[in-house]
């Protein structure tokens, strides 16, 4: 059964939770924490799955508090619940909140999330899982990060300009699709095209996402970039995505495939991230023995890039057909 725990400093905001999850308690165990303090106690003395927290707090926001469970338990989902005033703030959230939620909260909305991530979850190792849960970001290429910052300082770029940018990098179209899909833009169907999420989101908040993945400058130092060329990997996807784009036919599943092929070797990403010199050995052995990577990652890693990958898209509530 799920753990979860709510925390705010309102003790009617937790009462109203627990009364709307009193029909759920043989699906889910709720703990209920009055402030940050008393859920880092929790966090630290109980086994929890899901921690769930308010943006606005007195003594620590939501985000600060999802920055401390990070630190201390990277495994642990952490949800955000997010007011429809608010959503000028959840920027900051990002990089600490695996998702967002719209107030007043929906139960269903929330359980679904939960499981689907709990369930993805499963797939990993407890360390793999725990290093994923720590990723804000994925490494971004940093001549798509120039060329988006030169094409938004052009006052009259379309959506479609930066959408062409931004397919370029797995890692940012991944972090995009990510916000516009979390749950506090109540989106009536799920956003699967970077075109349409872009105009749903707006050209501020795409400038700023772009801010917050340019991480790749934090890597030059790992040795994983001996053997795996992030350009490559970027280039790669961009081709898969464009013959899966012709493969198939109608707008809608078009869109779709090339997002997911698109995204479809992110994994590979996130274990040169997490895992550098595990993936070294295992691309190497790959090479040698002239055998495809993925039945090697199962060997020695017990795990392949399509699972990693497919978790952490899952965890950041990306559409089921892209995951």
């Amino acid at each position: 059964m799920r753990r979860i725990l709510f925390v705010d400093d309102q003790k009617e905001i937790l009462n109203a939770h627990s009364e709307l999850l009193e029909k759920y308690r043989g699906q889910v165990e709720t703990m209920f924490a009055l402030g940050v303090d008393a859920a880092l106690e929790l966090a630290r003395s109980t086994s929890i799955d899901v921690v769930v927290a308010d943006l606005q707090m007195r003594q620590m926001d939501g985000p600060a508090l999802l920055r401390k469970m990070k630190e201390e338990h990277p495994d642990i989902i952490r949800l955000l619940l997010c007011g429809r005033h608010e959503f000028d703030s959840i920027f900051v959230a990002l990089p600490t909140a695996h998702q967002i939620i719209a107030k007043p909260l929906d139960i269903e909305v929330l359980l679904n999330i939960i499981e689907r991530t709990c369930r993805l979850r499963e797939l990993l190792t407890d360390s793999l899982r725990k290093k994923i849960g720590g990723v804000e970001a994925l490494p971004s290429i940093p001549t798509v990060y120039l060329e988006l910052t030169r094409a938004m300082a052009d006052p009259n770029v379309t959506n479609l300009k930066i959408a062409r940018v931004i397919e370029k990098d797995p890692a940012m179209a991944a972090k995009t699709l990510q916000l516009v899909n979390s749950a506090c833009f109540g989106m009536s169907k799920q956003i699967m095209s970077l075109d349409s999420a872009i105009a749903l989101l707006g050209m501020d908040l795409i400038k700023n996402l772009s801010l917050s993945v340019h991480i790749f400058a934090a890597l030059e130092g790992l040795a994983v970039r001996s053997y795996f060329s992030f350009d490559a990997e970027q280039q790669h996807s961009l081709i898969t995505a464009k013959v899966a784009k012709r493969l198939v036919s109608g707008r809608r599943p078009s869109q779709n495939a090339f997002t997911a092929a698109l995204l479809h070797d992110i994994g590979k990403l996130v274990l040169a991230v997490c895992i550098p010199e595990k993936f070294i050995k295992a691309q190497l052995a790959s090479k040698a023995s002239g055998r495809p990577l993925h039945e090697i990652e199962a060997e020695m890693l017990a795990v392949t890039h399509a699972e990693v990958g497919a978790y952490l898209l899952g965890l950041w509530g990306l559409p089921y057909p892209i995951v």
